[in-house]
């Protein structure tokens, strides 16, 4: 007898109409992760699924016309509405809803194959499963990886403070199936300057790129850009440079910040000494004035509090002038011409270019010191101390 095959619900002609069919369906269900069959106009379209591009609809359509559906919708159910609200399948959903009713009754008799999803999740649990379930079936652009990856941060931070989770990015990086250290250079990426964003999102710059980048300050990135449109890339010699000055603007920073929290902190403590001071030579003036024998005393208790005062009150204006010329000088330096001029660029290609030239000589006169032993002759050794000299020259020309 020849061997027949069937599938849960199905003949090889169609779907069986007898009880027989129905009964297979629910075996079915029960046992294949909540799978069940569901008519189109029971399926609701998810408002949060707008993010992700809904093009070539009609292409689907008749790839799933000929092909058929190749991976099953994924759904909520809803029992105020009695519908089913999408997690992943949105463009099958709406390519198939583009089908006449013939196509579509010929394709989906007995409705549209889905996988029910859990109901009793927190509406944050359901966008991070949408997230991840439209991330797993799309070849998404850079732009919505990286919306993707920022949205799942947001998400995330709510479920830990809500105690839920500990580690963010491990999350992330489990939800999108990407290393942890992806996931973390996707979000240091967010802090690039919108120019450098946008080149990212353009293939303009790579991910590991705009992780080193982004962690530079706004100046840096916009040399760091003023270079890539003037030269097309930039080189590590360049980009090392610029680090190294975005770095000691940053150690500047962070000296003023200290110098400007110590003096703010002393002219507090001198405002509350002058305010204790006041106080006390208010007490003394209106202390009991019949008490002769104490009179002389407090008068130069008085005196001495007021002198006290004074000298308190002399050393924070010297502490607020102090503060002001520090606020006036920092003023300063964030009104400078953020532009990159040409001397600029010219300025650290030089450095640039001197770090390298240093670099090779350095690697020369090791290779040297360390093979002596091995030169053969007189004419080697020429050789290699030429290269040296070279290396030397060219260190000199780059000063």
């Amino acid at each position: 007898m020849a061997k027949k095959n069937f599938s849960a619900g199905t003949t090889k002609s169609g779907v069986l109409n007898n009880d027989g069919g129905e009964k297979l369906r629910e075996i079915q269900a029960k046992t294949q992760y909540n799978f069940k069959y569901i008519p189109k106009d029971k399926i609701i379209p998810n408002p949060k699924n707008e993010q992700y591009s809904q093009d070539g609809i009609e292409a689907l359509k008749e790839s799933i016309l000929v092909n058929g559906l190749r991976h099953n919708l994924s759904v909520l159910y809803d029992a105020e509405t009695d519908l089913y609200r999408l997690i992943s399948g949105e463009r099958r959903y709406h390519a198939i809803c583009q089908m006449t009713d013939k196509e579509y009754r010929n394709n989906f008799p007995a409705g549209i194959p889905c996988k029910i999803e859990k109901s009793d999740i927190s509406a944050i649990d359901e966008e991070i499963m949408l997230i991840s379930a439209n991330h797993d079936v799309r070849e998404s652009s850079m732009e919505v990886k990286r919306w993707e990856v920022s949205r799942l941060l947001e998400l995330y931070e709510a479920k830990k403070l809500n105690g839920e989770i500990k580690n963010i990015h491990a999350e992330i990086a489990n939800q999108l199936n990407i290393s942890e250290r992806q996931a973390r250079k996707y979000t240091t990426a967010e802090k690039l300057i919108p120019e450098l964003s946008e080149l990212l999102n353009s293939n303009g710059i790579d991910l590991n790129q705009a992780d080193k980048f982004g962690k530079l300050d706004e100046d840096a990135q916009k040399t760091i850009l003023s270079i890539i449109q003037k030269n097309g890339t930039i080189e590590n010699a360049e980009f090392q440079s610029i680090k190294k000055l975005s770095e000691e603007r940053a150690d500047e920073a962070r000296e003023y910040k200290k110098q400007l929290d110590s003096a703010t902190r002393e002219i507090e403590d001198k405002q509350h000494t002058i305010e204790l001071l006041e106080q006390k030579i208010n007490n003394f003036q209106n202390s009991d004035k019949s008490s002769t024998d104490q009179e002389p005393n407090k008068d130069d208790m008085v005196k001495f509090a007021m002198q006290a005062k004074e000298k308190a009150e002399r050393e924070k204006a010297k502490m607020e002038a102090q503060v002001e010329k520090l606020k006036q000088q920092q003023k300063e330096k964030e009104q400078r011409q953020t532009s990159i001029s040409d001397s600029e660029l010219k300025r650290i290609n030089s450095i640039a270019k001197l770090e390298q030239s240093l670099n090779l000589l350095e690697n020369n006169f090791d290779v040297l010191k360390n093979n002596k032993a091995i030169i053969r002759n007189d004419a080697e050794l020429k050789i290699r101390v030429e290269i040296l000299k070279n290396r030397l020259v060219d260190l000199i020309e780059n000063l």
